[in-house]
């Protein structure tokens, strides 16, 4: 203690150095315990859904994405639907195979977030299903399940590269989705950070936006970009984002993002429509990425069986809800015609010289479709995936003898 000239005493004055360091040390625990409430009770935003998934992706070779193997986690698609998730050794979704074992029969199934069975688990998958309806025929092949959400046909022609070496894959099988896989094609960048698949503006930002960056880590950054994104869109990096050169000539003429939804202009009559009018056309371009990514299966298949299945959404399927869905995005239904998309898709995978199978009409035959799909009515549910599966069995059994 000291004393004053009167003889009272004072304590000391603390040293300025341990008062900064005592102010540092409280703002860390304070920014700790505000970043360890958001991630226990902040429902992410769903436009950073992929948040749920940090940790399942890995840049592999040419930083392309892939399945990190052994991961362990879960997926949410809506408050009804938690599945988990277990990558084997081979980044493959599901219990692993093992080593190829002596006159066994492997198909490897490639595709997006319907392969991969988003919404489900693994063994009410679509390979999975698979798998046990060609065992019922009497045909036991092992099915892989290389679906990865979010993936667009070229990308999952990558995944079979990846694969096929360590899985010894005796046949493929390439799902295209015609509720986004076209759009996925017009914009096939993807950037893997902080263990997270980004596509479109983030798979740009990342490499670019410190902000990004750290909202891609810290969920108290996140919180406070998703405010201003909400509150200040003109403050947040997606305002000054703009896409490349060549993604401008990919997407010249696209319908605005609203309106690509199920991919429903893809059934336009005009074959060069373009949106908004004037631009160039879109469908023939479209068809274009397609059939590139249908010859680069066939080269990556190198004369074993490969076969391409067109997927429809619930509204390829329901009639109503598609004419329904397009006249509130705005379009005239008489300018669409269903089932156009299906028999371009078809026609693509003819001049590919690749066997081309169409789910819709098994799909639309049997029964509605709440009794299909998840909630979404984007994904089958497990009912679905039988459907489709004892479909597709019966389809490749001569194929694949």
């Amino acid at each position: 203690m000291t004393a004053t000239a009167r003889g009272r005493a004072v304590p000391p004055r603390s040293h300025p150095a341990l008062r900064l360091s005592l102010l540092v040390v409280s703002v860390v625990v304070t920014l700790l315990a505000l970043e360890a409430c958001l991630r226990l009770f902040w429902r992410v935003p769903p436009i950073f859904a992929g948040f749920q998934q940090a940790g399942m992706y890995v840049a592999g070779p040419g930083r392309q994405p892939m399945l990190v193997p052994g991961y362990r986690g879960a997926l949410r698609i809506d408050a009804a639907a938690t599945t988990s998730v277990r990558i084997d050794a081979l980044g493959l979704r599901g219990e692993d195979p093992g080593p190829k074992r002596a006159g066994e029969k492997r198909l490897l199934m490639v595709g997006d977030s319907l392969v991969f069975g988003c919404g489900v688990e693994a063994e009410a998958a679509l390979p999975a299903r698979l798998q046990a309806a060609l065992g019922e025929r009497g045909m036991p092949v092992t099915v892989g399940n290389g679906g990865v959400p979010g993936f667009g046909p070229s990308h999952a022609v990558q995944r079979m590269r990846l694969l096929d070496r360590d899985f010894g894959a005796d046949a493929f099988v390439l799902c295209g989705f015609l509720g986004n896989d076209a759009i996925d094609e017009a914009l096939p960048k993807r950037a893997v950070y902080a263990g997270m698949m980004l596509q479109g503006a983030m798979a740009d930002l990342v490499e670019v936006s410190w902000r990004t960056r750290l909202a891609l880590r810290s969920r108290a950054a996140l919180w406070l970009e998703a405010m201003i994104l909400n509150e200040r869109p003109s403050w947040s990096p997606l305002a000054a984002w703009s896409p490349a050169a060549d993604d401008l000539v990919r997407i010249a003429g696209l319908p605005p993002e609203p309106q690509r939804h199920a991919g429903l202009f893809l059934d336009a009559v005009d074959e060069q429509a373009s949106w908004p009018p004037g631009g160039p056309p879109v469908l023939p371009r479209l068809d274009g990425y397609l059939r590139d990514a249908l010859n680069q299966a066939k080269q990556a298949a190198a004369g074993r069986p490969l076969v391409f299945v067109v997927l429809p959404s619930s509204w390829q399927c329901d009639e109503a809800k598609r004419v329904a869905t397009l006249q509130s995005m705005g379009f005239d239904a008489k300018d669409f015609r269903r089932g156009l998309a299906q028999q371009r898709w078809l026609a693509v995978a003819a001049q590919a010289g690749v066997p081309a199978l169409d789910a819709t009409p098994i799909v639309t035959a049997a029964g509605a479709a709440s009794e299909l799909f998840i909630a979404d009515g984007g994904h089958f549910d497990p009912r679905g995936n039988e459907v489709v599966a004892r479909w597709l069995a019966k389809e490749l059994a001569e194929r694949l003898r």
